[in-house]
């Protein structure tokens, strides 16, 4: 019998994540950036997953999780990071790199669903990761930095 068979403490579900391909682009001047795409996701999602973890104490110790995505032709790995750094950045975990074990399992849904199961006694825990801001795409660029169009 694997972790894997027994209850999770656990349970979230979310929206389907942009692509691990989506996430990142070159921004002029700034190196690698968050995508719009995939920071709208961050958001949308990342409040979703808070109501669902409200009064829920933050995950500070290593962890095993299960991914059940939709069936797709995407990779199945490819869920992995934006799922990971979504559960690390509103708060259910304190690091995503204190995680064990992942499994993945495609099925028959169309939203995603975290199982997580809490390991308190594995040593090598990971410090708390710093808090990242996240871009509003909504927000109106302050005066001066826009394009200005030719006299």
């Amino acid at each position: 019998m694997s972790w894997a068979d027994t209850r999770p403490d656990r349970v979230i579900t979310m929206s389907r994540p942009p692509s691990t391909n989506a996430l990142w682009e070159t921004g002029v001047g700034k190196g690698r950036v968050r995508t719009a795409k995939y920071s709208e996701w961050i958001l949308s999602a990342g409040w979703d997953v808070r109501r669902q973890m409200a009064g829920t104490p933050i995950i500070d110790c290593r962890f095993n999780v299960v991914i059940s995505v939709p069936i797709s032709r995407r990779d199945t790995d490819n869920w992995t990071k934006p799922t990971l750094d979504l559960l690390e950045h509103v708060g259910v975990v304190s690091n995503d790199g204190n995680v064990n074990e992942v499994i993945i399992r495609p099925v028959e849904r169309d939203d995603v669903m975290v199982g997580l199961w809490c390991l308190p006694d594995m040593g090598a825990v990971r410090k708390q990761a710093a808090a990242r801001r996240v871009s509003k795409p909504w927000r109106k660029p302050r005066a001066g930095l826009g394009w200005k169009m030719p006299a």
